[in-house]
């Protein structure tokens, strides 16, 4: 059996990667062409776009891997069928259980490899890769990113530390310059917005003036912080689920259910990922019946558009169940884990239906 589940695995994991690179290949031109209109916006050119393409090829792979590994699961054990190979195992007494099985072992493989990337390598390649397309195109001086966002203006620099894993909860800094750049106060916020005017206002603002003699405290619900900045610069702050780790996450969704703010768009972004992980051996196994039964005889072209169709299916399914979910006030785990759930249910169904 050791023997089987390498040849497999070899076979398998062979056609997957083929259908990955097409895959690939396909998001990362998508994703070029929609950069098309943004070439030329301050020092944006061709070579930014292209970095920025490839620095979003691991959010890719993490979001495609369920489907390739149904396509590449598909054509793996298609190619065996189509050399006979399959009759061979099944005359030497290896069951459609047995052939789950070996077949599972790949899936797990590749589960493993995704949630290494989904939750540890994408976030922070799609950080940096955000902040360089949105410094290039608005670049002024006095504006860099890094761990944080820095923007200045004459007299305000501010900056913005997104969530982390020692700071769950991020903050906004706010240094006001007098003359000669001296320091006049310092502040604090929870959070920054800008408006279409070009002003950016600055939320549950505390802040501290320093005088010859004294300090000034003051508490403002919303306080101007800068103006003339360019609004789409507040990309670089702003907290997205697509940027943050796996334990970043977590610990921010925790904060944010502690002081009593609405965390369910980050609960089911944390959980859609382990989920669609989950969902990586579920696919590869449910290849076995269909290659054992509707589809042995079948071509490359109808495994490949039968794997299309349970694919896309999946992914919509996934997508609007996330969307909705939000806005119907559902529970995130429910939603999140749904579309795995269904997906393993039928593949339990039609496999103890495969003889």
């Amino acid at each position: 059996m050791r023997i089987l589940t390498g040849y497999v695995f070899r076979t398998i994991l062979g056609t997957t990667g083929l259908v990955l690179a097409v895959l690939l290949s396909l998001a990362s031109f998508i994703k070029f062409i929609g950069q098309l209109d943004d070439i030329g916006v301050g020092d944006y050119g061709l070579l930014n776009a292209i970095g920025w393409v490839l620095l979003q090829l691991p959010t890719i792979v993490a979001q495609m891997l369920p489907i390739a590994a149904l396509l590449g699961a598909l054509l793996g054990l298609g190619s065996l069928a189509s050399r006979s190979e399959l009759i061979v195992l099944r005359a030497a007494g290896v069951s459609p259980r047995g052939l789950a099985r070996s077949v599972l072992a790949t899936g797990i493989v590749l589960a493993v490899a995704g949630l290494a990337i989904s939750l540890y390598l994408a976030p922070p390649l799609e950080r940096y890769a955000r902040q360089q397309r949105e410094l290039a195109k608005f670049g002024q001086a006095g504006i860099s990113a890094g761990e944080s966002a820095w923007i200045r203006d004459p007299t305000t620099i501010l900056n913005v530390i997104p969530p982390s894993e020692e700071n769950p909860g991020g903050n906004v800094y706010v240094f006001r310059l007098g003359e000669n750049d001296v320091l006049e106060a310092i502040g604090r916020a929870e959070s920054v917005r800008a408006d279409p005017d070009k002003r950016w206002f600055l939320r549950n603002y505390a802040q501290t003036r320093f005088s010859p003699a004294a300090t000034e405290i003051s508490l403002q619900p919303e306080a101007l912080a800068l103006e003339g900045v360019n609004p789409d610069l507040l990309g670089l702050t702003v907290v997205r689920e697509a940027t943050m780790s796996g334990a970043t996450l977590w610990r921010y969704m925790q904060y944010l259910k502690r002081s009593g703010l609405d965390a369910r768009s980050y609960e089911v972004a944390f959980w859609s990922r382990i989920a669609s992980l989950v969902a990586v051996p579920l696919m590869c196994i449910l290849a076995v019946p269909f290659v054992l039964g509707p589809l042995r005889s079948g071509g490359g072209g109808s495994r490949m558009l039968a794997g299309l169709g349970i694919g896309l299916a999946w992914f919509l399914l996934s997508r609007t169940l996330a969307d909705g979910g939000v806005v119907w006030n559902l529970n995130p785990v429910l939603i999140a884990w749904l579309p795995a759930a269904l997906l393993a249910l039928v593949t339990l169904v039609v496999l103890s239906r495969t003889r």
